[in-house]
Protein backbone atom coordinates (compact mmCIF):
# COMPACT_ATOMS: atom_id res chain seq x y z
CA UNK A 1 0.00 0.00 0.00
CA UNK A 2 3.16 2.51 1.14
CA UNK A 3 4.32 1.70 -2.66
CA UNK A 4 0.62 2.55 -4.20
CA UNK A 5 0.28 5.84 -2.49
CA UNK A 6 3.78 6.79 -3.28
CA UNK A 7 3.21 5.72 -7.25
CA UNK A 8 0.08 7.70 -7.43
CA UNK A 9 0.33 10.29 -4.75
CA UNK A 10 -1.91 9.59 -3.29
CA UNK A 11 -2.31 9.10 0.51
CA UNK A 12 -2.77 5.69 2.14
CA UNK A 13 -5.36 7.13 4.40
CA UNK A 14 -7.60 8.40 1.21
CA UNK A 15 -6.63 5.05 -0.62
CA UNK A 16 -8.50 3.08 2.27
CA UNK A 17 -11.74 5.78 2.38
CA UNK A 18 -11.62 5.17 -1.53
CA UNK A 19 -11.62 1.67 -1.48
CA UNK A 20 -12.67 -1.12 0.95
CA UNK A 21 -9.39 -3.44 0.45
CA UNK A 22 -6.71 -3.98 -1.74
CA UNK A 23 -9.07 -6.51 -3.94
CA UNK A 24 -11.42 -3.70 -4.35
CA UNK A 25 -8.24 -1.82 -5.91
CA UNK A 26 -7.49 -4.36 -8.03
CA UNK A 27 -11.20 -4.77 -9.30
CA UNK A 28 -10.64 -1.22 -10.00
CA UNK A 29 -7.39 -1.21 -11.98
CA UNK A 30 -8.83 -3.68 -14.10
CA UNK A 31 -12.10 -2.33 -14.94
CA UNK A 32 -9.94 0.53 -15.91
CA UNK A 33 -7.68 -1.33 -18.42
CA UNK A 34 -10.35 -3.02 -19.66
CA UNK A 35 -12.92 -0.27 -20.42
CA UNK A 36 -9.79 1.36 -21.87
CA UNK A 37 -9.17 -1.36 -24.42
CA UNK A 38 -12.37 -1.24 -25.50
CA UNK A 39 -13.59 2.42 -25.35
CA UNK A 40 -10.72 3.81 -27.61
CA UNK A 41 -11.56 0.74 -30.15
CA UNK A 42 -11.92 1.51 -33.86
CA UNK A 43 -14.75 -0.43 -33.78
CA UNK A 44 -17.13 1.99 -32.09
CA UNK A 45 -16.01 4.33 -35.14
CA UNK A 46 -16.62 1.61 -37.52
CA UNK A 47 -20.09 1.13 -35.97
CA UNK A 48 -20.46 4.52 -35.76
CA UNK A 49 -20.06 5.09 -39.57
CA UNK A 50 -21.85 2.18 -40.34
CA UNK A 51 -19.04 1.41 -42.81
CA UNK A 52 -18.81 -2.11 -43.85
CA UNK A 53 -15.13 -2.11 -44.54
CA UNK A 54 -13.70 -0.03 -41.72
CA UNK A 55 -15.81 -3.12 -39.58
CA UNK A 56 -14.15 -5.58 -41.69
CA UNK A 57 -11.15 -3.92 -41.51
CA UNK A 58 -11.17 -4.11 -37.24
CA UNK A 59 -12.00 -7.77 -37.60
CA UNK A 60 -9.07 -8.54 -39.45
CA UNK A 61 -7.06 -6.59 -37.09
CA UNK A 62 -8.79 -8.08 -34.02
CA UNK A 63 -8.22 -11.50 -35.08
CA UNK A 64 -4.56 -10.67 -36.15
CA UNK A 65 -3.85 -9.79 -32.52
CA UNK A 66 -0.84 -7.30 -33.36
CA UNK A 67 -0.62 -5.63 -30.05
CA UNK A 68 1.24 -7.95 -27.46
CA UNK A 69 1.17 -5.42 -24.78
CA UNK A 70 -2.50 -5.30 -24.77
CA UNK A 71 -2.49 -9.26 -25.21
CA UNK A 72 0.08 -9.71 -22.45
CA UNK A 73 -2.53 -7.31 -20.28
CA UNK A 74 -5.83 -9.06 -21.20
CA UNK A 75 -3.83 -12.43 -20.64
CA UNK A 76 -2.96 -11.11 -16.97
CA UNK A 77 -6.27 -10.30 -16.41
CA UNK A 78 -7.73 -13.46 -17.29
CA UNK A 79 -5.02 -15.26 -15.25
CA UNK A 80 -6.67 -13.24 -12.20
CA UNK A 81 -10.28 -13.91 -13.51
CA UNK A 82 -9.33 -17.37 -12.42
CA UNK A 83 -7.81 -16.70 -8.98
CA UNK A 84 -10.65 -13.84 -8.13
CA UNK A 85 -14.27 -14.21 -8.27
CA UNK A 86 -14.46 -10.11 -8.61
CA UNK A 87 -11.94 -9.78 -11.35
CA UNK A 88 -13.96 -12.47 -13.36
CA UNK A 89 -17.09 -10.77 -13.01
CA UNK A 90 -15.68 -7.76 -14.20
CA UNK A 91 -14.47 -9.90 -17.06
CA UNK A 92 -17.05 -11.67 -17.77
CA UNK A 93 -19.25 -7.85 -18.42
CA UNK A 94 -16.05 -6.93 -20.65
CA UNK A 95 -16.44 -10.10 -22.53
CA UNK A 96 -20.20 -10.09 -23.06
CA UNK A 97 -19.83 -6.11 -24.17
CA UNK A 98 -17.26 -6.95 -26.73
CA UNK A 99 -19.86 -9.70 -27.48
CA UNK A 100 -22.31 -7.50 -28.23
CA UNK A 101 -20.51 -4.86 -29.51
CA UNK A 102 -19.38 -7.41 -32.69
CA UNK A 103 -23.05 -8.32 -33.40
CA UNK A 104 -24.02 -4.67 -34.04
CA UNK A 105 -21.02 -4.82 -36.23
CA UNK A 106 -21.46 -7.74 -37.76
CA UNK A 107 -25.21 -5.89 -38.74
CA UNK A 108 -23.72 -3.57 -40.22
CA UNK A 109 -22.33 -5.79 -42.37
CA UNK A 110 -24.97 -8.36 -43.07
CA UNK A 111 -28.34 -5.40 -42.14
CA UNK A 112 -30.83 -7.76 -43.72
CA UNK A 113 -30.24 -11.12 -41.33
CA UNK A 114 -33.01 -12.22 -39.56
CA UNK A 115 -31.06 -14.92 -37.65
CA UNK A 116 -30.07 -13.27 -34.34
CA UNK A 117 -28.53 -16.79 -33.17
CA UNK A 118 -26.57 -17.38 -36.27
CA UNK A 119 -25.00 -13.40 -35.72
CA UNK A 120 -24.23 -14.67 -32.42
CA UNK A 121 -22.58 -17.94 -33.34
CA UNK A 122 -20.01 -15.74 -36.06
CA UNK A 123 -19.61 -13.02 -33.08
CA UNK A 124 -18.09 -16.21 -30.87
CA UNK A 125 -16.78 -17.75 -33.63
CA UNK A 126 -14.43 -14.30 -33.67
CA UNK A 127 -14.25 -14.32 -30.12
CA UNK A 128 -12.66 -17.45 -30.16
CA UNK A 129 -10.00 -17.08 -33.28
CA UNK A 130 -8.78 -14.11 -31.69
CA UNK A 131 -8.41 -15.47 -28.52
CA UNK A 132 -6.46 -18.39 -29.91
CA UNK A 133 -4.50 -16.00 -31.84
CA UNK A 134 -3.48 -13.81 -28.78
CA UNK A 135 -2.36 -17.35 -27.42
CA UNK A 136 -0.25 -17.92 -30.01
CA UNK A 137 1.25 -14.88 -29.89
CA UNK A 138 1.67 -15.14 -26.38
CA UNK A 139 3.35 -18.43 -27.00
CA UNK A 140 5.45 -16.96 -29.88
CA UNK A 141 5.76 -13.42 -30.16
CA UNK A 142 6.03 -13.25 -33.83
CA UNK A 143 3.58 -11.36 -36.12
CA UNK A 144 0.71 -13.31 -37.78
CA UNK A 145 1.44 -15.03 -41.17
CA UNK A 146 -0.80 -13.13 -43.54
CA UNK A 147 -1.84 -16.31 -45.03
CA UNK A 148 -2.95 -17.59 -41.73
CA UNK A 149 -5.20 -14.46 -41.60
CA UNK A 150 -6.65 -14.31 -44.59
CA UNK A 151 -7.71 -17.68 -44.28
CA UNK A 152 -9.86 -16.89 -41.09
CA UNK A 153 -10.96 -13.91 -42.80
CA UNK A 154 -11.92 -15.84 -45.71
CA UNK A 155 -14.17 -18.54 -43.54
CA UNK A 156 -15.78 -14.88 -42.27
CA UNK A 157 -16.64 -13.61 -45.14
CA UNK A 158 -17.96 -17.09 -46.40
CA UNK A 159 -20.27 -17.03 -43.25
CA UNK A 160 -21.01 -13.61 -44.03
CA UNK A 161 -21.62 -14.77 -47.58
CA UNK A 162 -24.20 -17.51 -46.40
CA UNK A 163 -25.95 -14.85 -43.78
CA UNK A 164 -26.75 -12.58 -46.72
CA UNK A 165 -27.78 -15.21 -49.18
CA UNK A 166 -29.71 -17.10 -46.57
CA UNK A 167 -31.79 -13.50 -46.29
CA UNK A 168 -32.31 -12.82 -50.20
Amino acid sequence: MARLSERSGVLVGQIYRDFANKEAIVAALVEHDLDEFLAGDALCAARCTSDRTMVRGWIAHFIACNDLNDTRLISEIMAEANRNQRIAEIFDAMDDRLRGQLVRALKIIVPQATDPARIARLAESILIMAGGMCQRRLMNARCTDPEVLKMLMAFIDSEIAAIERDHR
